[in-house]
């Protein structure tokens, strides 16, 4: 009987070491290049990316994608200088063969000085556009990004105030691009 017990336990250690683990595959994410309309502001396209990035890796279940297929897709469609339409961005998701893309376009970006009373007071300017497209279930997101904040110009001495707004708005962006249903 022991024999037998051994055996058996055996059989089902082998049995359970050698099947694979079942788990979810990962979405994977294509993150188009920024259509900055901002003169001489090459700082936002960088922190586009970064910021994209990190939501992205932050978020469990996605992962980034890049491949000469996208790339090409990406071309075809113009996507570097127009902000691409809901069948654009399907079609780039299926020639690139992902789940979700992402593009944003930045309009405006910009501060200006207010004088109330005693205190001088910066307000900001951002206008701009995000979309998302999810080929899962085929969700479209559209969502238009203003910002007309108004903060103490002391504040904002050691820092770059816009840049750091800009940043914000596309984390908040990204992470609802991705958690888009349809």
């Amino acid at each position: 009987m022991k024999k037998i017990l051994r055996v058996f336990l055996l059989a089902m250690m082998t049995l359970c070491v050698s099947l694979p683990r079942l788990s979810a595959e990962a979405a994977t994410v294509a993150v188009l290049p920024l259509i900055n309309n901002v003169a001489g502001d090459e700082l936002s396209g960088q922190n586009y990316y970064k910021n994209a990035f990190q939501v992205i890796k932050g978020t469990k279940g996605f992962v980034v994608e890049e491949n000469n297929a996208l790339d090409t897709a990406v071309e075809e469609e113009q996507a570097k200088t127009v902000l691409p339409t809901a069948a654009a961005l399907a079609r780039i998701a299926e020639a690139g063969n992902v789940d979700i893309v992402i593009a944003m376009q930045l309009d405006e970006l910009s501060r200006k000085g207010l004088q109330r009373t005693r205190e001088r007071y910066l307000q900001l300017n951002m206008q701009g556009v995000a979309v998302g497209y999810n080929r899962l279930n085929g969700a479209y997101y559209e969502h238009e990004i203003k910002n007309d904040k108004k903060i103490d110009a002391n504040l904002t001495v050691r820092r770059n105030w816009q840049q750091d707004e800009w940043s914000r708005a596309v984390r908040l962006e990204v992470d609802r691009i991705l958690k888009m249903k349809k």
